[in-house]
């Protein structure tokens, strides 16, 4: 999770929504401005739209968050706890950003760079699997003898997780908003032409 984190915090922090100056600039603008409120929705196909398929940047945060592949999973863990993972997804990703403002759009020979500078939330003190592991414990001690009715292994640990899921993750949203702690950042965008359009390529 902390490394879901990280990632998230360095690629929110590009961004900032730019007053439209009717600038050569705007369109490159435009597309940073996207790349935010794409993010702050956690909607990574809108995000996949604006990148070129080969920006392993992006790819690694998708990848992350999908982490989702793995608390994605209805399977193992259940319907309620993958819907209050998302939800939970939704409201840290919304309340990153304290401030930021695009600093600079230059040219690049054929591309643009996007400069970007920003004040985001530290979240490295919201251990996310320790405050899960802690409630699930406690509901095994409660619930013992109810999971030990369960045959199958696998429905006794989505009956759990399911069960804990609106409590934990709430506990864990109300950690992330309550974080005071902020750091700022510098992050750059290389931004490609694609006919009329732009597209990110890389983060840095």
């Amino acid at each position: 999770m902390k490394k879901f984190l990280k990632i998230a915090i360095c690629l929110l922090m590009v961004t900032g929504i730019v007053a439209c100056s009717g600038g050569s600039t705007e369109k490159q603008e435009a597309v940073v401005t996207n790349f935010f409120e794409y993010l702050k929705a956690g909607d990574m196909d809108k995000i996949s739209t604006i990148c070129t398929e080969d920006n392993s940047d992006v790819e690694d945060l998708i990848s992350s968050i999908s982490q989702t592949d793995e608390f994605q999973d209805v399977d193992t863990y259940g319907q309620t706890f993958v819907d209050e993972f998302n939800k939970y997804m939704k409201a840290i990703l919304s309340d990153f950003i304290v401030s930021y403002e695009i600093e600079s759009v230059d040219e690049d020979g054929e591309n643009y760079v996007v400069t970007t500078n920003a004040e985001i939330k530290n979240y490295d003190n919201v251990n996310f699997e320790d405050i899960l592991t802690k409630i699930l414990t406690d509901y095994q001690k409660e619930h013992i003898d109810e999971l030990k009715t369960y045959e199958s292994e696998d429905e006794m640990i989505k009956k759990a997780f399911s069960d804990i899921a609106p409590t934990a993750f709430e506990e864990i949203t109300k950690e992330c908003k309550a974080v005071k702690d902020s750091e700022e950042y510098q992050i750059k965008f290389t931004l490609v032409s694609d006919g009329d359009n732009w597209l990110i390529s890389k983060i840095e």
